[in-house]
C-alpha cells in the first residue's frame, strides 16, 4: 500500500510539473507574441508618424507654390491691363488740365477740347487691339443681329420697312473679329408681323 502511494504521488508530482512546464510554455508563447505584436505596433506608429511628416510637408510646399502661382497671375494681369492703365491714367491728367481753365473758352473751343478726349479714348482702344466699326446710317438698310443690338422698335405700316434700320445710335467694338459691344440701332417693325410673332411666341 505505501509503494502505491509513492507512486500515485510521483505521478501526480509528475503530472504537475507537466501542467506548470505547460503553462509556462503557453505563457511564454503568449509573452513571445505580445513582443512581436508591439514590435509591428511600434513599426506602423513610426510608418503612421513618417507619412503624417511628409503629408504635412507636401501640404506646406503645396500651399507655397499656390501662394507662388497666384502672386504670378496677379502680377501677369496687371502687366497685360498695365498699358491700358497707363493711358487712362494719362488721360484723365489731360482732362485735369484742360478743365482747369473750360469757362474761359469759347464755344469753339470746347467743342475742340471734348473731340480731342474723344481721340484720345479711341486711339486708347486702338492701342488695345479694340476696332471701332461704324455702319453707314443709309435707306433700306437690313438689321444685322452679329453686329447691332435693337434698342428701339419703330412701328410702320409698310411692310417692305419691316426689319430696316430707322436709326444708328452707336458705334460699334470688336475685339480681334470678335463683337464685344454692337452698334445700338433702332428698326422698323411691321404692325401685323409684331402681332403674328406674338401669336406664334404665345
Amino acid at each position: 500500500m505505501k509503494t502505491m502511494k509513492k507512486e500515485e504521488m510521483e505521478e501526480k508530482a509528475n503530472i504537475n510539473w507537466k501542467v506548470e512546464y505547460s503553462n509556462n510554455n503557453r505563457i511564454d508563447e503568449i509573452l513571445e507574441n505580445i513582443e512581436n505584436i508591439n514590435t509591428k505596433l511600434d513599426g506602423m506608429n513610426e510608418l503612421f508618424l513618417k507619412k503624417i511628416q511628409s503629408t504635412s510637408f507636401e501640404k506646406e510646399i503645396a500651399d507655397k507654390l499656390h501662394k507662388e502661382i497666384q502672386e504670378y497671375r496677379n502680377d501677369l494681369h496687371f502687366q497685360l491691363i498695365k498699358p491700358l492703365i497707363f493711358d487712362l491714367i494719362n488721360m484723365k491728367e489731360s482732362m485735369k488740365r484742360g478743365l482747369g481753365n473750360f469757362k474761359e473758352k469759347t464755344d469753339e473751343e470746347k467743342l475742340k477740347l471734348l473731340q480731342s478726349y474723344i481721340e484720345e479714348i479711341e486711339m486708347i482702344l486702338d492701342n488695345n487691339n479694340i476696332e471701332i466699326y461704324d455702319t453707314k446710317n443709309e435707306e433700306n438698310l437690313d438689321f444685322d443681329g452679329k453686329k447691332q443690338k435693337i434698342i428701339k422698335k419703330i412701328d410702320t405700316s409698310d411692310k417692305q420697312l419691316h426689319g430696316k434700320i430707322y436709326n444708328i445710335l452707336s458705334s460699334g467694338y470688336m475685339y480681334k473679329g470678335k463683337v464685344i459691344f454692337p452698334e445700338k440701332v433702332e428698326v422698323y417693325i411691321h404692325q401685323k408681323d409684331e402681332e403674328n410673332d406674338k401669336m406664334k411666341g404665345e
